[in-house]
């Protein structure tokens, strides 16, 4: 049920978009993808659901072609902006999403649906009354209401108010839970950092760095500490400007990490699970 990407290559005229793409998404991971304006973000993401024909590579959805109709069926996808009849309500437009899916008791999910993402009291409305946010978060309905394997979204925080985000984060979450394989494509690197497994930095056309953010059987943790304690007795440990960044199994073995420096005489101002900076590596630094 992976989405598996080789040596994928676009081309617009003579300007090559895409030169050599290699991606894996499995079942249960939510993978981001970063880069700046330009990188091919958004031309990878439309290789991937179809809508672009690469010049050469290979695109795999559960061993078949991204244009296999099953493999539609399955697909969920969230662009940044969306282009919807501004007449229909939005009751209206998610019961014809939900039939359209052939979405089994259509009527009764999208009423949970809409209560889900909090738009029960503005199902009558017209979508041309609908503010930014509140089409994003139909957007993301329409998206999740046949239940997809594959789970593709464009900056699918855009618009949103800071309720709006927790939301999608929780959207995200439960379609991991249920083993979605999800892209995620956004320049809001504290969301990825939040929500993602892995991520893919893409520039200029390739993918230039991978980072696991969560590993699933072990924990790093980030202490900060007052200067001058001796850390070298620390096993699977390394201090880096008076943070020890640490590498245990166990939220218990964190609690027993702490009480260990604590015992031994240090002064611990900060502990929390450490995450790769996606800053610094945007920003080149890292």
């Amino acid at each position: 049920m992976s989405v598996r990407v080789r040596a994928l290559r676009k081309a617009f005229g003579a300007h090559e978009v895409l030169r050599g793409i290699d991606l894996d998404i499995a079942p249960g991971e939510v993978v981001g993808l970063i880069g700046p304006n330009g990188a091919g973000k958004t031309t990878l993401m439309s290789c991937l659901l179809g809508f672009l024909r690469p010049n050469a590579g290979e695109i795999a959805i559960a061993g078949r072609p991204n244009d296999d109709l099953d493999v539609r069926r399955r697909t969920g996808f969230v662009p940044e902006r969306m282009n919807f009849d501004r007449g229909a309500t939005g009751w209206n437009f998610l019961r014809y999403m939900a039939r359209l899916a052939e979405v089994k008791d259509a009527d009764a999910k999208s009423r949970a649906m809409l209560e889900r993402i909090g738009l029960a009291g503005a199902a009558d409305k017209r979508l041309s009354q609908y503010s930014r946010g509140m089409l994003q978060r139909i957007g993301m309905s329409q998206a999740l209401i046949h239940e997809p394997d594959y789970l593709f979204l464009d900056e699918p925080t855009s618009g949103l108010d800071p309720n709006g985000v927790l939301l999608v984060r929780d959207l995200i979450a439960e379609q991991k839970a249920r083993g979605a394989a999800v892209l995620l494509n956004s320049h809001q690197l504290a969301e990825i950092e939040k929500v993602c497994d892995r991520v893919l930095f893409l520039h200029r056309g390739v993918i230039e760095r991978a980072e696991t953010l969560r590993q699933v059987d072990r924990i790093v943790v980030a202490i900060t500490m007052l200067p001058g304690f001796d850390v070298q007795h620390i096993p699977n440990a390394q201090l880096r400007d008076n943070v020890l960044i640490a590498t245990v199994e166990s939220e218990q073995d964190i609690a027993r990490l702490v009480k260990e420096l604590v015992d031994g005489g240090a002064g611990i101002v900060d502990v929390r699970k450490h995450t790769t900076d996606l800053e610094s590596i945007f920003r080149g630094a890292a």
